[in-house]
């Protein structure tokens, strides 16, 4: 049986969900049928987690579109290595990779995440990688429905398009010596926590999240909402001006990037993504496999993972009012919480796990490889 190398590429080292992806990808593919390499830019995340693997890592910059860097980079270890098949993550560098894979005779999987990577795509320059992506990539990947339903409007056909939904590997390991969160926080063991796991960005919906948190704290003193994830102090700026016109004070926490989210999760009471733009977000497969209640925005891939009633609450996205109505149902309901939680952690091992994501890849693999 042929060992095959794969070379796969992104435009950015994190940490977020397409890097996650792309690790727990090089991490379960199966080493005795595929040999990864990973040519992405320089950055403290995902690149040395990569490396503790023992993963040939590239690390290239490049500052412009039409920076050849990229592509050269990408020719010389394609030729280095012998790679068979070059797949790609996020638009910038899924027309990279077909350049080089034009240039060298290599097929070349790409992948879209999310609505808003084809929103980046409607000016001219969009527009090139789109066409160059669309003439010339052997395979087209998406997470989510949504993304190929956008891309077919685009003039993508429908069969080059793969979905395949992300999968998590959650991370059942507790240390027996960890101080519980609500300790770190200095708050009393009965107190509501509700908690948001996302990098502050413009399409996360953070500002709802926090008028969201105004509302329902004016009616439950015990009840505190958490911000876990990177925080770009400069998209920030409206977000914590908002939090201090509001009063928040402790009642709304940015506890920054956090390398424990597994055992955050496990002590919030609800879990909530406000997002207004999305494909397939990993914190709400974590959530669900934490067994927590989600209400989430009715955008992007989240209504394929989320069943409205049954797994979830699916709110309108931009809408404080529909978000903080549904955490304070689930406050008051508890039952229904628990039965929202469990529901979900059930669809999670039956639909989302990382093993389900890898077979997936290694058959789409498999087969544009051994396709005559």
């Amino acid at each position: 049986m042929k060992r095959y190398t794969i070379l796969h590429t992104i435009e950015s080292g994190g940490p977020g969900g397409a890097e996650t992806v792309v690790l727990n990808l090089v991490k379960g593919l199966n080493p005795e049928r595929f040999k990864s390499i990973v040519l992405l830019p320089p950055g403290p995340w995902l690149n040395p987690r990569l490396r503790e693997l023992g993963v040939p890592v590239i690390e290239v910059s490049w500052k412009a579109w039409w920076d050849l860097r990229g592509p050269l980079a990408m020719v010389k270890a394609i030729r280095k290595y012998k790679v068979d098949l070059i797949h790609s993550h996020l638009p910038g560098q899924n027309f990279y990779s077909c350049v080089a894979g034009l240039i060298t005779g290599t097929k070349t999987l790409v992948t879209y995440h999310g609505p808003i990577e084809l929103e980046w795509s409607q000016n001219f320059r969009g527009r090139v990688r789109l066409w160059v992506v669309r003439n010339v990539a052997d395979r087209v990947i998406v997470v989510c429905d949504l993304v190929k339903r956008l891309l077919m409007q685009m003039g993508f056909s429908s069969d080059r398009i793969s979905l395949v939904y992300n999968g998590i590997d959650p991370n059942f390991v507790s240390d027996p010596c960890r101080k519980t969160l609500r300790h770190e926080l200095n708050l009393e063991p009965a107190h509501k926590l509700v908690g948001m796991v996302a990098n502050v960005r413009q399409s996360k919906g953070y500002e709802f999240y926090v008028k969201a948190c105004a509302k329902v704290c004016k009616d439950d003193p015990h009840v505190t909402f958490l911000a876990i994830g990177d925080v770009n102090e400069q998209l920030a700026i409206p977000i914590k001006a908002l939090h201090a016109r509001l009063s928040l004070g402790d009642r709304f926490r940015f506890l920054g990037f956090r390398s424990d989210v597994s055992e955050i999760l496990k002590e919030l009471d609800i879990f909530v993504l406000a997002s207004t733009s999305e494909g397939m977000p990993l914190s709400i497969l974590e959530a669900m496999a934490a067994g927590k209640p989600v209400v989430a925005t009715n955008c992007g891939g989240i209504p394929e993972m989320l069943d409205h009633g049954r797994t979830g609450l699916l709110v309108p996205p931009a809408d404080p009012d529909a978000i903080s109505e549904a955490i304070s149902g689930l406050l008051e309901d508890p039952a229904c919480a628990e039965r929202l939680g469990e529901a979900a952690r059930e669809k999670f091992f039956k639909e989302f796990t990382v093993n389900g994501m890898i077979e997936r890849y290694e058959r789409l693999y498999v087969s544009r490889l051994e396709q005559e």
